[in-house]
């Protein structure tokens, strides 16, 4: 069945496929359904990581996943002859089956990844997707030749907590139902339903042992695990026929309605990218709804209420989800989700505070961040700028004053406004409060005590911002006016840094003035743009283009700094230590951006931009947004392969392009 046309389909560069693996196995793919689960994998057939898996299901959503099937062994036969399709690596070394030499072509329809095989001359396509709501994957085999093709399946099943690769031999209960249903239980991951209607099964339990994962090896993590499979599904497709298997995390009784067509994914993915002004647009407005998520039920049931950080092992978190939230709702257009995501954290305030994290099991949220309470209010008021919806804030008045009180006269973890000089100071022993929080054991790398330069753009900002909520709701806002204004004087007096012409990183911090060149005052640029002088701001700009600024992202610190690192890589330790180094962040390009914009910088000045994004949705995870690249040239992705705030943060930056003069 063909997408409709609106829907975009970005299809790998034909010189890729042929007899070289490493190529398709740097390539990835992302399929989610709402719930903070999905389905992922590389391009070329090997899972390479624990976290891939072509049902990795949200039970309950949207943080606790669970890998229930790891990938398959599948093989083809046309006439006498025998191709596999899947490929697989040990940790031996050895490559079995090459599955990946007979793969002639991957592309994304829509949200959907589609593999084309050449069976000796034969076509036969392979399609994935999940339904929207619920924890199920579809797998489809299209017969696009003139002959008849067999195809032999068998399930590597793992049934596993998504962080832990399991290795021996462990209990599964199998079931067989009488509508062509093999159901798989084992500990307490949820049953494993494979509804195989069309397709006959032969019971041949079995294990496979020493599958190896080769990215976390690289990362210095444990990288065998085994899997089991309850034997082999066969169908035979006719020439224009297809045939699909079902996987689903619950017992038979709940997956009694299967899609097994893809026309309602395609639908949708169509009308999510109706609007858009460019292919670039529509491709990034589609991995912005992988990231929208319901908490607590179905998403089918309700709006989006949080934002998963990114794919694959990362959760709801505050600060990440009001750094995206512009960018994953307002320029995408769905102020609905945007409007009951706020809502949903803002019952969440506490103490002036709003949630950084949730567990991956659990509902206690966790409160270690100083400004995702600041990026809650600078995402408010964003939405109501959009929308006109005053309203909004009668419900959340209450929690926009909270937070203007509580960080007055001090919070948590040491966060209070200094009344010296009316900015925001932060810091406690072991602890990481900002957005650069990378911590080992007991070191906390990038610590950033004292006042950061962004944190305190932000609470400018917020002020600001509650003076006028405050005054809608005809509440007295004459403390907080005079609060911004105090903050305002102390920021542009505090932070110039005359020596490097640019913006110290932290002011009274324990060593004294932090004056790093770190990206940090691009944010304070882009939530202030008003804040210095024009001069000033500028200079400080001019800077961040000199030393920080690459196409994908800005790097975590300048070159020049003694503390930068040139390359990310190796174990837990080292990958930590060198996170906020060096590497190139992707969220950073959208506040570059709107910087730039807002300091006079045009369309032609800025005309490399979308180039560096669509080259980048073409390699790493396919058709979605890198978390870091590596410092240097070719800015090799890295880190989580999709993340929320590079993806909200490029769909910004697309806005503020089309704002910016010619």
């Amino acid at each position: 069945m063909s997408s409709p046309p609106q829907v975009p389909n970005l299809r790998l560069a034909a010189s890729l496929f042929g007899q070289q693996l490493d190529p398709l196995r740097e390539r990835e793919w992302l399929v989610t359904n709402g719930l903070g689960g999905y389905a992922a994998g590389t391009v070329g057939g090997p899972a390479t990581r624990r976290y891939h898996g072509l049902l990795v299901a949200a039970a309950p959503p949207p943080n606790a996943r669970w890998v229930m099937v790891a990938g398959a062994q599948v093989q083809a036969t046309v006439g006498d002859e025998g191709f596999w399709l899947s490929t697989h690596e040990y940790a031996d070394g050895t490559v079995h089956p090459d599955g990946y030499r007979h793969l002639a072509g991957f592309e994304l329809i829509g949200s959907r990844p589609s593999w084309t095989w050449n069976l000796a001359g034969q076509s036969l396509r392979g399609d994935l997707w999940m339904p929207h709501g619920a924890n199920r994957t579809v797998i489809r085999y299209c017969n696009d030749g003139e002959a008849p093709v067999e195809v032999e399946w068998q399930p590597l099943v793992t049934l596993r907590w998504f962080h832990q690769l399991v290795t021996g031999v462990r209990p599964v209960d199998l079931e067989q139902t009488p509508d062509d249903r093999v159901v798989l239980r084992h500990g307490d991951a949820p049953p494993l339903t494979i509804d195989h209607a069309g397709w006959e099964f032969d019971e041949a339990q079995d294990w496979h042992w020493n599958l190896a994962r080769a990215v976390e090896r690289e990362r210095g993590f444990d990288h065998q695990e085994d899997a089991f499979t309850p034997g082999v599904f066969r169908s035979t497709i006719q020439p224009g026929d297809s045939t699909s298997l079902v996987l689903a995390a619950g017992d038979p009784a709940d997956v009694s309605d299967v899609e097994r067509e893809p026309s309602a994914e395609d639908t949708r993915a169509a009308e999510l990218v109706d609007g858009s002004t460019s292919d670039l647009e529509a491709r990034l407005r589609l991995a912005a709804d992988q990231v929208l998520v319901q908490r607590g039920g179905r998403a089918h049931a309700a709006l989006p209420n949080t934002v998963i950080a990114g794919y694959p092992w990362f959760g709801d978190w505050g600060r990440d989800t009001f750094i995206a939230l512009p960018g994953l709702c307002l320029a995408t257009g769905r102020t609905d989700v945007a409007r009951a995501v706020l809502v949903a954290y803002a019952s969440f305030v506490d103490q002036g505070m709003v949630p950084n994290r949730w567990p991956d099991a659990g509902d206690t949220p966790e409160y270690i961040s100083v400004d995702a309470a600041l990026w809650f209010l600078h995402a408010l008021e964003a939405y109501v700028d959009a929308t006109g919806d005053s309203e909004i804030l009668e419900g959340l008045g209450t929690a926009v004053l909270d937070i203007v009180d509580w960080h007055v006269r001090g919070t948590r973890h040491g966060i209070r406004m200094d009344p010296d000089d009316g900015l925001l100071t932060q810091g406690a022993e072991g602890l990481q409060l900002t957005w650069m929080d990378a911590k080992v054991g007991d070191w906390v790398v990038t610590p950033r005590r004292g006042k950061p330069v962004e944190i305190n753009a932000l609470w400018w900002r917020g002020l600001t911002f509650a003076a006028r909520a405050l005054e809608s709701l005809q509440w007295d806002a004459g403390d907080t006016r005079e609060l911004a204004d105090q903050a305002a004087t102390s920021f542009a007096r505090r932070f110039w840094n005359a020596d490097t012409g640019c913006l110290y990183d932290i002011v009274d911090g324990p060593s004294g003035d932090d004056a790093s060149i770190r990206p940090n005052q691009v944010i304070a640029l882009a939530v202030g743009p008003n804040l210095l002088p024009s001069a000033r701001a500028e200079s400080a700009l001019a800077v961040v283009e000199r030393d920080l600024v690459t196409p994908v992202g800005l790097r975590s610190l300048a070159p020049a700094d003694a503390a930068y690192r040139r390359e990310y890589g190796g174990d837990s330790v080292q990958r930590d230590g060198a996170y906020h180094q060096g590497p190139v962040w992707s969220w950073l390009l959208g506040m570059y951006v709107r910087a730039a914009v807002a300091l006079g910088r045009t369309r032609r000045d800025l005309h490399w931009i979308e180039g560096g994004l669509e080259r980048h949705l073409a390699e790493g995870a396919i058709g979605t947004v890198s978390e870091i690249f590596q410092p240097e040239s070719p800015f090799a992705p890295e880190g989580a392969f999709a993340q929320a705030w590079g993806i909200g943060e490029w769909l910004y930056a697309l806005q503020a392009l089309r704002r910016a003069p010619p």
